[in-house]
This record gives C-alpha cells, sequence and structure tokens, in this order.
C-alpha cells in the first residue's frame, strides 16, 4: 500500500510539474506542448508494456504452489501467485521545461508624408499699364433768392382763414424773417422756407394741410369789415397787400 501511495504521490507531482511548465509558455509554447506531452504518453506506455510482458515471462517460469482446499485440514500458508518482489519503484525522469520562445516584435509603421511645393514662376511679370482718367468737372448752376418785390398775395379766404402767396419771379425767394400781418387785428404770422419759381404757398392762419400753418388758436380775419392781408419781406418793407 505505501508503494502505490508513494507512486500516485509521484505521479501527481509530475502532472502538476507538468502543468505549471504549460502555463509558463507562450501561445507557440501552448500549441508545441500538448505534442510533446502525447510523445512522453507513448513512450510511457511502450515502457510499462514491456514491464508487463516482462513480468509475464517470469510468472509462467515459476512453479506454482498446489491450492489446498479447506477440507484437507492443512495448516499451511498458501503461497501468492505473483511475486513482484520488494524492488524500488523508479519514477518516470523529469523532463526540463523548454525555454520560453522569442517574442516577436511587429514591424515599424511607416507614414508616409508628401510635401507639395508650388512651381516656382520664372516667367517675366506683366508691365504695369497706368491709363490716365480724364478729370469730369461739372458746373452746378448757383441759386440765387431774391429778397422781395416778386412774391404777391394772389388770393384771401376769410371763412377758410387762409392767404395764398406765389413767386412771380424766376428765382427762388428765401422767406426767412418775412411776416404775414391780418391788418385790422395786427396779428402777425412769421414765415419760413423757400418759394421756388411760380410755386404757390397756401398760410394758415390756424393749423392746415398742404401748406404752412401759423397756428393761432383763433380766427384772425375779420369777416364782417375790411381786413386786408398784408406782406412784410425780411427788411420790414410791405411788398404785397390784398385786397
Amino acid at each position: 500500500m505505501s508503494e502505490q501511495k508513494n507512486m500516485m504521490e509521484r505521479i501527481n507531482s509530475f502532472l502538476s510539474e507538468l502543468k505549471t511548465a504549460f502555463n509558463q509558455q507562450g501561445w507557440i509554447g501552448k500549441i508545441l506542448f500538448p505534442s510533446l506531452i502525447l510523445l512522453v504518453s507513448c513512450l510511457l506506455c511502450s515502457i510499462l508494456l514491456g514491464l508487463f510482458q516482462w513480468g509475464t515471462r517470469n510468472s509462467s517460469s515459476a512453479v506454482p504452489s498446489p491450492i489446498v482446499l479447506p477440507s484437507v485440514g492443512i495448516g499451511s500458508t498458501p503461497t501468492a501467485l505473483f511475486s513482484f518482489g520488494s524492488g524500488t519503484f523508479t519514477p518516470f525522469p523529469t523532463f526540463p521545461a523548454p525555454s520560453a520562445l522569442p517574442t516577436l516584435t511587429g514591424l515599424p509603421t511607416m507614414t508616409a508624408t508628401f510635401t507639395q511645393t508650388p512651381p516656382a514662376a520664372t516667367g517675366t511679370p506683366f508691365p504695369t499699364v497706368t491709363i490716365p482718367l480724364p478729370t469730369a468737372t461739372i458746373a452746378l448752376p448757383t441759386v440765387t433768392t431774391q429778397s422781395g418785390g416778386s412774391v404777391t398775395i394772389t388770393a384771401l379766404n376769410k371763412s377758410m382763414e387762409y392767404v395764398d402767396l406765389q413767386n412771380l419771379s424766376n428765382a427762388p425767394v428765401d422767406l426767412r424773417g418775412w411776416k404775414l400781418v391780418s391788418e385790422t387785428g395786427n396779428q402777425s404770422c412769421r414765415l419760413r422756407g423757400v418759394l421756388q419759381p411760380n410755386e404757390v404757398l397756401r398760410v394758415w392762419a390756424r393749423t392746415g394741410d398742404p401748406g404752412f400753418s401759423c397756428k393761432f388758436p383763433i380766427n384772425i380775419w375779420n369777416d364782417n369789415q375790411s381786413d386786408p392781408a398784408v406782406l412784410y419781406n425780411s427788411q420790414g418793407e410791405e411788398v404785397s397787400k390784398f385786397p
């Protein structure tokens, strides 16, 4: 029993060493290692088969002891049929673990960089052509405004409270500083703006449109008696009176 136990322990130890050696291998070693184990197993099977045949030949040459039945009454101890002797069992030789396979290094990654260089211009540059442009001079007509004598009162509507002024000249008239006066009540309305040739300007005593509004709060023209409208220029000269 002790020899069988020792044999099992040695087998287990050998298997543990094989497992450790297998785990230490790389991926190529793990592929080749089972082939090596299979080769060793075949070798062991051949050795065991040879031992078994050798034991069989030894046992066939021995003379078997007679088998005594219990009824015979002989008290002799029976002899075992097979005797393997007390020889020491030699374990299987331990094979050294194969060296680790070299680690394969991948090829370096090559990155191609393309640099485009524009071709250098070697031609003769075109000459610069300067074309002078003629200078155009436009003379604007001079606007001359008259100060009086050409603006006339053409209408007076007392009920509607407005007066029409007309420029009878060929030049614009600046009405800044001019005034229109209701002669009876002496209400004075300050005018402004430019009156163009033949243009008519309606002047409202209160507020109206279109035209110019004096913005008086009450009516200034007297409907029941004579109340002429008088126009004065910026120098205070009377230039027109209606009616």
